[in-house]
């Protein structure tokens, strides 16, 4: 028999669609033809796709042909690394990333290194954030694609686009970049024309649609191979056919997104202010990343000293909270965070990671739920410990 959650703090790993998105999928799934086809059963399904298409560029302030929909955020990313390093050979083989990328970028650079192909890895301080001197100095006359990301999916830091492009772009111009917005833009403005990358890459469930949606802009003239051959879709981009439902939610929530955006992250600052002071409130814990006020809206990470994240998730569990160990994209149970380790953060702390995400739906009520289960998990957690 399954407990009854009393607070969802997990929304940056799958979040409740509203009641409006819900209407929009069903809406689509209830089209009877497909967005290819001739006939004029596909003309409401073209319609809707080049609805979503324009929804999606509209929030990021791109056009609409520019925007190719993916199966997520981890299939934006790797059509990004993967196809932008493929079509840019010519420029050479060396690749740079952040030490603190997402899981589905560093797989893709250890696939690039197990292939014989060099791979740099540029530095980050104590808060997270990405050292423009470090990338730039690991780009080379061999480099042809770096990426990085906008919101660290950890420990919620926020990048200066701005310089780290400009740093990369002034070591060698021609450089291909992957900018990774997927956790950043439901809550933090981003605008494709001013970043100066090539190629961004949005994810559904920071927007509010489901996680098997997602999108990537790719700039115009920008050269970019397919992950998936076999069809002209997605401008040759992306074959096969276009999930229609998940393309016309993610388009639906990037147009809410637009509308709520200033409103959506002052309501999560403030919500998550609230829980950092009651969980810092708790002897030996800390908070990884920047403060609360400059990290990504309603995004808290902590640890707990002498208690491993994965127990401490579990115990919040049987409690009704529902929160991630670390990371929502954590495979490595029990090993310490690559991410807090690059931070520099003392091996005492890198165990014992929770994250706590909040979304359009979490109340304030959740947050006192949750901070009570917190520092009595965490007090039963220490009297069971034998250290």
């Amino acid at each position: 028999m399954s407990r009854p959650v009393l607070a969802y703090l997990d929304h940056s790993a799958s979040a409740p669609l509203d009641k409006a998105t819900r209407a929009a999928i069903a809406n689509a799934l209830d089209c009877l033809g497909g967005p290819d086809a001739l006939h004029p059963a596909g003309a409401a399904a073209a319609q809707m796709l080049a609805t979503a298409r324009a929804q999606v560029a509209e929030l990021i302030g791109s056009d609409p042909d520019e925007v190719i929909f993916t199966a997520g955020a981890t299939e934006a990313r790797n059509l990004a690394v993967k196809g932008l390093a493929a079509a840019n050979r010519p420029l050479g083989p060396h690749v740079v990333v952040s030490a603190v990328e997402h899981p589905a970028v560093m797989s893709v650079a250890q696939s690039w290194m197990r292939d014989g192909k060099p791979v740099s890895t540029a530095a980050v301080d104590q808060s997270g954030r990405i050292d423009a001197a470090a990338l730039a100095a690991a780009v080379g006359p061999q480099t042809c694609l770096v990426s990085i990301h906008h919101g660290q999916h950890e420990v919620g830091a926020i990048q200066d686009l701005g310089t780290l492009v400009g740093a990369v772009r002034a070591q060698r111009a021609e450089v291909r970049i992957h900018v990774d917005a997927a956790e950043s833009a439901g809550t933090l403005a981003v605008d494709v024309t001013s970043i100066g990358a090539d190629a961004v890459s949005i994810g559904g469930t920071a927007l509010g649609a489901p996680a098997w949606t997602g999108a990537l802009w790719l700039r115009p003239g920008a050269r970019l191979h397919p992950l998936i051959e076999g069809g002209a879709q997605e401008a040759g981009k992306r074959a096969g056919p276009v999930d229609l439902a998940g393309a016309v939610a993610l388009g639906h929530a990037a147009d809410h997104t637009r509308a709520v955006l200033s409103a959506r992250a002052t309501r999560r600052r403030r919500q998550a202010t609230i829980l950092a002071e009651r969980v810092l409130a708790v002897p030996d814990v800390r908070l990884n990343g920047p403060p609360v006020g400059e990290r990504l809206p309603g995004h808290l990470q902590v640890s707990v000293r002498g208690v491993t994240g994965e127990s401490l998730a579990l115990a919040l569990a049987t409690r009704g909270v529902c929160v991630s160990p670390g990371s929502t994209c954590s495979a490595d149970a029990g090993k310490a965070s690559p991410t807090l380790e690059a931070m520099g953060v003392d091996a005492a702390w890198t165990r014992g990671a929770i994250l706590m995400t909040l979304g359009d739906s979490t109340t304030d009520d959740e947050l006192a739920v949750a901070a009570g289960a917190f520092a009595a998990a965490v007090a039963d957690l220490r009297a069971m410990s034998p250290l």
